[in-house]
């Protein structure tokens, strides 16, 4: 696929408009991805995702992370172009899989995209940390803004953020401006500081922090500001 991406979106409970660009249209023959999911319920609940790729002439195949007959690769050949893991809660990856396994996808010049939210296991974790990116550490942490949050008839504990800090870059997130805040409600993440190669491509405003919304703050939080990343990538 020409330059491989690892792109992190820090919600699983949202779409952003600019994941689609994260395959190149312009190698039609690599267009085979394998979408990990906790449930098979995601296929219906992203759907405009999954068919915005379809479009584009992805083969996707869908299976639970879990399934014992996944596998990455069969006799020294890799089986597919791309990685998705729609699946924030596995403790374990089925069949060959595991976090070796995915890094050497990746490392191989393949695409990989990771979502997650407040259930990301420590799987999960592992397998950005080796990227470069950091989950809070706080499982019950969201990211909250009293000045940036959307909105809403019930404005409720601020969580649902309105967030355009996108990346000045065409080539991550394309050439056609994206207009519209992206609602965002989930949890932050940073960025290990030595690895070059990884990107915020859309950043918390500098009210934000990270931390529960039901739990008054008895310390001050890890992650605050414009040092929390919504989502990311690794080139």
């Amino acid at each position: 696929m020409g330059k491989f991406w690892v792109i992190f979106v820090a919600s699983i409970s949202i779409l952003l408009p600019f994941l689609c660009n994260s395959f190149s249209p312009e190698t039609p023959t690599d267009r085979r991805v394998l979408v990990l999911l906790d449930d098979f319920a995601v296929k219906s609940s992203h759907s405009s995702y999954f068919n915005s790729l379809k479009l584009r002439g992805f083969d996707l195949d869908f299976k639970l992370a879990d399934d014992p007959k996944i596998a990455l690769q069969r006799y020294g050949q890799y089986l597919y172009d791309a990685l998705i893991l729609f699946c924030p809660s596995v403790e374990r990856f089925g069949g060959s899989v595991d976090v070796a396994a995915i890094i050497n996808f990746v490392d191989s010049g393949h695409d990989l995209i990771i979502a997650a939210d407040v259930n990301a296991s420590d799987l999960i974790r592992e397998v950005a940390t080796e990227c470069g990116v950091d989950f809070d550490e706080d499982p019950s942490a969201m990211v909250i803004d009293h000045t940036g949050y959307a909105v809403s008839e019930t404005e409720g504990d601020h969580t649902l953020i309105a967030s355009d800090d996108f990346i000045k870059s065409d080539v991550i997130i394309g050439s056609k401006k994206i207009e519209a805040p992206v609602l965002f409600q989930g949890i932050g993440h940073s960025l290990n500081p030595v690895n070059s190669l990884v990107l915020k491509v859309l950043s918390a405003s500098p009210s934000a922090y990270s931390a529960h919304p039901l739990s008054k703050l008895s310390t001050p939080p890890s992650l605050t500001g414009s040092a929390i990343s919504m989502v990311s990538v690794v080139q």
